[in-house]
């Protein structure tokens, strides 16, 4: 017969990593602000993301050039997926990205959507 419960229970062990939190009942400011969150799972991965991007360390990527002008969104989406492969060291994956990038990129030059500046910009950042 199945068994509901142990089929959630098996799917949830599988699916999920489960994190234990404990703060002391004493401090106030703590607990306030995890009860004024309404969902506190989005809330504790937002902050840990954010943590893990403001503070990474780049394998692949030179962090020296800065990209200090608005990307396209199709080219915003390259450099998020590039910059999580790094982070992953995936250096496949990084790799295709970088090349997407570069390709991305002349094809926006050809559009005037970006300079040659720009475009030589992302190819240093984004280096093979």
């Amino acid at each position: 017969m199945f068994n509901q419960q142990e089929y959630i229970n098996s799917f949830i062990k599988n699916t999920y990593k489960t994190v234990k939190l404990r703060i002391r009942n004493d401090d106030k400011i703590l607990i306030n602000k995890i009860n004024s969150v309404d969902n506190i799972n989005q809330y504790l991965i937002g902050l840990i993301t954010k943590d893990i991007y403001e503070n990474r360390k780049y394998n692949y990527i030179n962090n020296d050039i800065k990209i200090d002008f608005e990307l396209s969104h199709t080219m915003q989406d390259l450099v998020d997926k590039a910059e999580k492969a790094d982070i992953l060291e995936d250096y496949g994956l990084y790799t295709n990205l970088a090349y997407a990038i570069d390709a991305q990129a002349k094809r926006e030059v050809s559009r005037h959507l970006l300079t040659e500046r720009e475009w030589r910009m992302l190819s240093r950042r984004y280096e093979l």
